[in-house]
């Protein structure tokens, strides 16, 4: 088959699985995620590290934000093995943020350990650091420790470059806060932000974040990068 033919096959289950619906049972949606992960293999192994035909196939079948996001529905699936070998196969398009996602797939996983090796190699290695900070926030959500997701997340705030960026990092802030009971805390940080992106960047106030020397916000009494940050 040609990339164009498997990125069909991939457009095909993504719709598949939009069709089941947001209420679909696990049982239903664990084989259309399956094959998903399958057909995206099978694109991104054929396209043999070639970006420029990655980037014509996406314009073209308008799927490629979904198709980086394969990983983490995989394993969210109970897929491990799967959504890594994806997650592999995606690496040479977007570097970090794959790499992020397989310590995320580890965290599904319950493989703490593991999850939280990758999220120290990626800190250490990344070129994008906001990927690799909110990567890092999205795996200590998964393993519910939400001090240390927050910490992350706030320092992905902190190296956002873009709107959008910014928008997505707050906005996890945001529902983290929520879920740990902080809804009046979570209304006046989205307000704050809010009004910060209507200033020159020059403007902005500096956003508080955890340095990696600094104690640890889940009160181990440990350096952030001996303790969440490690």
């Amino acid at each position: 088959m040609s990339s164009r033919s498997y990125a069909a096959a991939v457009v095909e289950q993504l719709q598949a699985l939009d069709d089941s619906g947001p209420d679909a049972a696990a049982s239903e949606t664990r084989p259309l995620l399956r094959q998903l992960g399958k057909h995206a293999l099978a694109f991104a192994r054929s396209l043999d590290g070639n970006v420029q035909l990655l980037s014509e196939l996406g314009t073209e079948f308008d799927f490629l934000g979904q198709l980086l996001d394969v990983p983490t529905r995989v394993g969210a699936a109970g897929e491990t093995a799967l959504a890594v070998q994806v997650a592999e196969a995606l690496r040479f398009c977007a570097p970090d943020d794959m790499n992020g996602q397989i310590a995320l797939v580890y965290a599904q996983a319950g493989d703490r350990k593991r999850a939280l090796e990758l999220v120290l190699t990626n800190l250490e290695t990344a070129r994008e650091p906001f990927v690799a900070e909110f990567r890092a926030g999205e795996v200590y959500r998964e393993l519910g420790e939400a001090d240390a997701a927050e910490a992350y997340f706030r320092r992905s705030l902190a190296v956002a470059k873009t709107d959008t960026a910014r928008s997505e990092a707050s906005l996890r802030i945001a529902n983290l806060m929520i879920d740990t009971g902080r809804e009046t805390e979570a209304v006046a940080f989205l307000a704050q932000q809010r009004a910060q992106a209507n200033l020159a960047p020059e403007a902005r106030a500096p956003l508080a974040t955890v340095g990696r020397n600094e104690p640890c916000p889940c009160g181990s009494g440990k350096k952030y990068k001996k303790c969440h940050g490690a």
